[in-house]
């Protein structure tokens, strides 16, 4: 039996045997705008994740992502290309999961404007944070699908 870790939204480890884990896929949105990236900040342990959720049966990741940021920022975003794909294993809700999880590259439309929800995400609200001062010890999850989205932009400008 192999012995897998998941971490929970505080990132602390749970070991859990990996014929234990639930599997889901999800999808999150790399949403840059101006020089700032629109992150989830967890309250207890104040580390940053790209908003997203776990899609339903039946859901697209396109439909999923769309209709999560309507609910977070009021706007239907554009959807970008698809930046990065990697398995998290996460602690949630008492329970072990493996889960797939898709970083799209989200735009707003131009005659859009934005209104942050903070109801939406009670334990994590969120919040716009300067690009250029993000490193991988604030992230919980999703720091390498940042990279790809700022490169997608920027080049060559890379948070570290």
């Amino acid at each position: 039996m192999s012995t897998i870790h998941c971490y929970d939204d505080d990132g602390q480890v749970h070991l859990v045997g990996a014929e234990s884990l639930h599997f889901s896929p999800a999808v999150y949105g790399v949403f840059i705008e101006n020089d700032r990236l629109l992150l989830l900040a967890h309250q207890g342990s104040g580390l940053y994740a790209p908003p997203g959720c776990i899609l339903t049966p039946n859901e697209s990741p396109a439909q999923a992502i769309r209709h999560y940021f309507r609910r977070l920022v009021d706007i239907t975003p554009e959807l970008g290309p698809l930046l990065f794909i990697e398995d998290q294993y996460r602690w949630l809700d008492g329970r072990p999961w493996q889960i797939t999880a898709l970083y799209y590259a989200l735009a707003r439309p131009f005659t859009a404007s934005i209104r942050l929800n903070e109801s939406v995400e009670a334990d994590a609200p969120p919040r716009w944070v300067d690009l250029f001062d993000l490193q991988r010890s604030q992230f919980l999850f999703g720091f390498k699908a940042v990279t790809a989205g700022v490169s997608r932009l920027h080049g060559a400008n890379l948070p570290t």
